[in-house]
């Protein structure tokens, strides 16, 4: 297989994905002094393996805009809870709205995602393989 500059955005989440993850996680949960516990394992293989995964199919994906800006509503709902818990806001409406809209807009990127992966990458698949054997079952038949 050869890889082509589609390929460049899944290298790089495959790559720097599970890292950057790991670190959110560690600074969310501050889980920075649990070194060689079982848990950073668990939680590395748990991230990595997503990591991978959409590594591998993000060349299935051919409009990243809508990807992006789903990221970055995450990112700011990540950051308006955390503005929010340390200012002792944390039981407000506002906050629980923010980690809502941060789960609404996570199920969302999935569907966006998942939704480009059908379109671009198996519903080709399985149109050729129709075409393939129709042409196949038209030469026995003539």
């Amino acid at each position: 297989m050869r890889f082509n500059r589609a390929d460049l955005p899944g290298i790089l989440i495959a790559g720097l994905g599970g890292p950057l993850m790991m670190i959110l996680f560690f600074a969310s949960f501050e889980t920075w002094h649990h070194q060689g516990t079982p848990l950073l394992g668990g939680i590395a293989q748990n991230v990595a393996l997503p990591a991978g995964i959409i590594g591998a199919f993000s060349r299935f994906i051919r409009k990243w805009d809508p990807i992006l800006l789903l990221l970055g509503v995450i990112a700011a709902c990540v950051i308006g809870v955390n503005i929010a818990q340390r200012t002792g806001n944390d039981d407000e409406l506002m906050s629980t709205v923010l980690k809502l809209g941060g789960v609404l807009t996570f199920f969302l990127l999935q569907g966006v995602i998942l939704v480009q992966m059908l379109q671009y990458g198996i519903l080709p698949i399985l149109d050729r393989r129709d075409a393939r054997k129709a042409a196949e079952k038209e030469a026995a038949g003539a």
